[in-house]
């Protein structure tokens, strides 16, 4: 009988050990179904607007209701002040912590945000990281908070904290949940503020449309009016509402064959240029119309900018004018000029007394100071149009030009994490220059090869003594210039094809060499092509 009772109880033991492990068993997976539910509905709140702040107030809502603390907030870092802004908060003093701005490097949530780490402080009280200008804010009292970063595409863009739970410990299991809380609200705050930015940029891109001051009309392959700006509909003497769902090209009086050329053209892909002839109310309007494919929602759309060139067309019309009438001034003094010599040589062969020769020379003389007048307007013209001018010359040291240059910019080549090296050469002969032309020169040469050279490139730039000239160079370690491009570049309006940038006006090394010549100089370049080039140009010496 005691075997039998030592068996029973052994057994008796063994079954309440397998109904414990059970037990525990249960409640792990009953905590992990309550985690997975946290995140799922987590996730369903955060995914069901777009909306940052409440995306940030529900997710606050959540953490405060699962995690049973006194509070929850959620600040972003702006990157431009450097400042963590509180932008959601639920609890105690919510409602004044919301908008306020701490440094981005103070207290835990700075801690967090720039290590990327996750904190749980126990007693704030003691912890050395712990700001409490929060408090002081709002009145309220921060014994113990969990701080968890927000890490989009490993980039910590903001900081969670959980204020203040039950005996103020934060488990294990809130510790972990926490952060995988954050890393769902990372994406959707990125995606709110990406609708945001969308939202602006339509807004952006509303306002231009609008407020160009060129005409937009855009159409359907039929041409079709689907939509136009203020300006279209002043330029067609119509409003929008008379406009929309009306044959474009029978606005522009452009039908049949002209409209099948720009279709073909626009479906292989090109764009095409078209003047037209277009009569509002009393007045015959020139237009200048750039037609080219755009998206328009779900289908393909023609796009039609318009420029009125009426008054360019006027202009040109009274240029043609005036030449004729330039023409017809020259020949009349040049035909008076031209008889009275005819009638003086008359006179002397035929020794005929009867012909006036000094009031003959008098007609030519005035004649002659007419054209001279003439001409002389119009090559004052011509000066004001190219901009000529006396220089304004002054004594000016080399190297205080490439030091004055090269702090100018200094700033470019520091962003692009660049190297300048100047090659200092003591003792050269002074210029006789006007300064701030010259000084225009070099930081043109210094912008282009900023521009056309790699982050972390070399540039430099020396001046050296040949001659009885001074030799400035630039070079750089940026993308070659073709052999055929060499001369070129320095034509007005001239952008390389091969460049891989293609900003400006092509006009600076237009302007360099203009300047450079007016001196008694010349500049050129020396380059491979495929890498580095070397611009170079000669100043006489001052006296020579």
């Amino acid at each position: 009988m005691a075997d039998k009772a030592r068996v029973d109880a052994a057994a008796i033991d063994q079954v309440q050990q397998i109904l414990g492990d059970a037990d525990v068993q249960l409640d792990a997976v009953s905590k992990r179904l309550r985690e997975v539910s946290f995140l799922q509905e987590t996730s369903q709140i955060l995914a069901a607007t777009l909306d940052r702040d409440r995306v940030l107030e529900s997710l606050m809502a959540q953490v405060r209701d699962y995690f049973e603390v006194e509070a929850a907030s959620t600040a972003l870092w702006d990157e431009e002040a450097d400042e963590l802004v509180f932008r959601a908060a639920v609890g105690g003093a919510a409602e004044s912590l919301v908008g306020f701005r701490v440094p981005a490097d103070y207290g835990v949530a700075g801690y967090v945000l720039r290590t990327g780490e996750a904190v749980s402080v126990s007693e704030t009280g003691v912890d050395e990281r712990w700001y409490s200008g929060v408090d002081e804010r709002t009145g309220f009292c921060t014994r113990a908070l969990l701080a968890v970063p927000i890490v989009f595409e490993g980039r910590t863009i903001g900081v969670i904290e959980a204020l203040n739970p039950p005996d103020d410990v934060f488990d294990d299991d809130a510790q972990r949940l926490l952060p995988a809380a954050a890393d769902i609200a990372a994406v959707a705050i990125r995606n709110a503020e990406l609708y945001q930015r969308a939202l602006q940029a339509e807004a952006r891109y509303e306002n231009l449309f609008n407020a160009s001051l060129d005409a937009v009309v855009v159409s359907d392959l039929q041409g079709n009016i689907l939509d136009l700006n203020r300006r279209a509909a002043e330029l067609f003497g119509r409003s929008r509402d008379q406009l929309l769902a009306t044959s474009f090209w029978g606005l522009l009086g452009k039908v049949g064959s002209v409209a099948d050329d720009v279709l073909c053209t626009l479906d292989d892909g090109g764009t095409y240029n078209l003047e037209s002839k277009l009569q509002v109310h009393d007045q015959i309007r020139t237009l200048e119309g750039h037609f080219s494919t755009i998206s328009y929602g779900t289908r393909d759309a023609i796009q039609w900018v318009g420029h009125d060139i009426s008054e360019r067309v006027a202009l040109e019309e009274m240029r043609e004018d005036m030449t004729h009438m330039i023409v017809h001034d020259l020949r009349n003094p040049l035909g008076s000029i031209i008889s009275s010599l005819q009638l003086i040589r008359t006179a002397v062969v035929e020794h005929d007394a009867t012909l006036p020769i000094l009031q003959l020379l008098g007609i030519g003389l005035v004649s002659g100071h007419k054209m001279h007048r003439l001409v002389d307007s119009l090559l004052d013209i011509g000066r004001l149009e190219t901009g000529s001018t006396d220089l304004m010359k002054t004594v000016a040291n080399p190297q205080a030009l490439i030091k004055e240059a090269v702090d100018q910019v200094q700033p470019l080549v520091l962003n692009k994490q660049q190297t300048l090296a100047v090659q200092e050469t003591s003792d050269l002969p002074s210029l006789e220059v006007e300064y701030d032309m010259i000084l225009r020169v070099l930081t043109n040469l210094l912008d282009n090869a900023i521009k056309y050279t790699p982050r972390k490139g070399l540039i430099s730039v020396c001046a050296d003594l040949i001659g009885q000239e001074v030799q400035f160079t630039v070079s750089d370690t940026g993308s070659g210039i073709l052999a055929t491009d060499r001369e070129r570049i320095f034509d007005r309006f001239t952008r390389l094809e091969n460049a891989e940038h293609t900003r400006g006006t092509g006009l600076g090394l237009a302007f360099c060499k203009l300047a450079v010549e007016v001196h008694g100089g010349r500049i050129w370049v020396e380059s491979g092509s495929e890498a580095g080039a070397s611009f170079h140009f000669t100043l006489p010496v001052a006296g020579r």
